[in-house]
């Protein structure tokens, strides 16, 4: 049996597949189908927050809660935030924080690290700027 590759999905990849009216909802769709099928998906309990903050700010509780709701019973891996992880988030965000990365970003990268996820499927340039990781985005550059 053939291993997945894991890949963390960052939360505006999220947030453009669970909101039509995003010009990049499109693009996210159909790559989302073949990502889901081909890899196994990792995030953090950091991006499921940001993500639930944008659902109900721009959709509003109802929506959110149906968006949530498939969104929270998906087959993904998921690393919870934990104290002891706060040296290894500094460290990180020290490191990078010249890139535009920001202490959200910083979790993300130490997780990855921790998990030995190379690849990052996101639309966030500044990501780009970090060694070692391979960045999806599936968008054009134009948008």
């Amino acid at each position: 049996m053939e291993t997945k590759s894991v890949i963390f999905i960052d939360s505006n990849y999220w947030i453009y597949l669970f909101d039509k009216t995003c010009d990049e909802h499109d693009y996210i769709v159909d790559h989302f189908k073949e990502l889901y099928d081909s890899a196994s998906l990792a995030l953090n309990t950091v991006v499921m927050i940001e993500v639930m903050h944008y659902l109900v700010k721009r959709l509003g509780p109802t929506v959110a809660k149906e968006k949530w709701q498939v969104f929270s019973s998906m087959d993904i891996i998921i690393g919870n935030l934990e104290f002891e992880q706060l040296d290894s988030i500094f460290d990180v965000f020290s490191k990078f924080s010249h890139t535009g990365i920001g202490g959200r970003d910083a979790t993300i990268l130490s997780f990855m690290k921790e998990q030995n996820i190379t690849k990052l499927c996101t639309h966030d340039k500044a990501f780009t700027k970090i060694p070692n990781i391979e960045i999806i985005d599936p968008i054009p550059k134009k948008l």
